[in-house]
C-alpha cells in the first residue's frame, strides 16, 4: 500500500463514496422539504395541502434513494456509514408516510422523531468518511476566498 489516492485497495472505497454521494444528498434534499411541510403544517394546518405535491415528491424521493442506498456496494471501511445512511433513509421514509397519512390525524409526535432521526443519522454520515459534508462552507459568504475588504480587524 503507497498511500496514495486512488492505490488499488482504495478502489473500493472511492466507488463506494461516489455512487453513496449523490443517494446522501437525495436523502438531504428530501429531508429539507419533508421538514418544511411538517413546519407548514404545525403553523399553518389549513395552508398545509398546498404543500402536497412536494411532498409526495420528496415521498417519491427518499423511496428512490432507499433503493439506491441498498444497491451500493459496501467495502469494510464503510459499512458505518452505509449503516447510517440506510437508517437516514428509513427514517425519511417513516416521516414521509406520517406526514401522507395527516387526514386521519397525523400523530405530530411521530413525524418529528422520524425527521429528528433521518436528520441525526444523514449527520452521522458527514462526519465517518471525507467527502459527505452536508453543507460547503468553502461557498459560505465567510470562506476565505471572500475579498480582503470584508474582513474586519479586531484592534
Amino acid at each position: 500500500m503507497d498511500g496514495t489516492v486512488g492505490a488499488p485497495d482504495e478502489q473500493p472505497l472511492l466507488r463506494y463514496v461516489a455512487a453513496a454521494r449523490p443517494a446522501q444528498q437525495l436523502v438531504g434534499e428530501a429531508l429539507k422539504q419533508v421538514a418544511g411541510f411538517a413546519l407548514l403544517l404545525m403553523t399553518s394546518p389549513g395552508r398545509a395541502s398546498l404543500a402536497e405535491g412536494a411532498l409526495t415528491a420528496a415521498a417519491d424521493a427518499a423511496a428512490r434513494a432507499a433503493e439506491d442506498i441498498r444497491a451500493i456496494p459496501v467495502p469494510g471501511r464503510a459499512a458505518h456509514h452505509h449503516h447510517h445512511m440506510r437508517a437516514a433513509a428509513e427514517a425519511l421514509r417513516r416521516a414521509c408516510a406520517a406526514a401522507l397519512g395527516r387526514r386521519g390525524g397525523v400523530n405530530r409526535d411521530d413525524l418529528v422523531h422520524a425527521l429528528r432521526a433521518a436528520s441525526d443519522h444523514l449527520r452521522a454520515t458527514e462526519r465517518l468518511l471525507p467527502g459527505f459534508e452536508l453543507i460547503d462552507f468553502g461557498q459560505a459568504c465567510c470562506a476565505a476566498h471572500a475579498p480582503p475588504r470584508f474582513v474586519c480587524e479586531v484592534a
